[in-house]
């Protein structure tokens, strides 16, 4: 009995202590080099998800993957589809390596599709964010867990994401960038969504 409830106070604090850093990070801005600089961060539980998304790719596709971390992605392109991949350190393999909470993000080739796999949570000004990566992409591709499916704070903190957007505000800030909502589909506690550039209005 003793023993469970020294751990269960030990995870309590864990997870108080990690909420505190994200908030610090969310406060002043910065992304967490020390998480994604180290590899065991990257976790094979994620790899099903990616394996889906690509699913969700037509052949022949130029593919652009934010956060690409060991570039599972493009092992499970379809045929005839070029990968570029970006991420916060350099993943090598021609890796782009840019800070998504960086001050001034780099220009991109022209892609026919961005992808954001598990990336979002973690971006503090999400909406400039979308809107610069917007003028060189046709479509987006991206897995979010709204608020409705994780509502608690500290969970949403302790896990790193530095933003709690509900279903529709995260369809409603893409639209503002010039996206439409093409499909949606759920993945484990989260949703994939796919977005198209929408039409010029008139």
């Amino acid at each position: 009995m003793m023993k469970r409830l020294i751990r269960k106070l030990r995870q309590n604090a864990t997870r108080a202590w990690l909420a505190t850093r994200t908030e610090l990070r969310k406060h002043f801005g910065s992304a967490d080099y020390g998480r994604w600089s180290d590899r065991i961060s990257l976790s094979p539980n994620w790899n099903p998800r990616t394996n889906r998304i690509a699913e969700m790719i037509p052949s022949g596709v130029s593919v652009l993957e934010f956060g690409c971390g060991s570039m599972v992605l493009k092992e499970y392109l379809p045929a005839g589809c070029t990968y570029t991949g970006s991420d916060l350190v350099d993943r090598g393999e021609g890796t782009i390596v840019c800070d998504l909470n960086g001050p001034k993000l780099p220009s991109f080739a022209h892609h026919r599709c961005a992808v954001f796999s598990g990336v979002i949570e973690y971006i503090n000004d999400t909406e400039s964010v979308i809107s610069h990566i917007g003028q060189f992409v046709d479509t987006i591709i991206a897995s979010y867990v709204t608020l409705e499916c994780v509502p608690e704070r500290l969970s949403r903190r302790s896990a790193g994401w530095v933003n709690d957007f509900t279903y529709e505000e995260f369809v409603e800030l893409f639209s503002r960038c010039g996206f439409r909502l093409d499909s949606e589909e759920n993945w484990s506690e989260q949703k994939i969504f796919c977005f198209s550039k929408a039409p010029p209005p008139g």
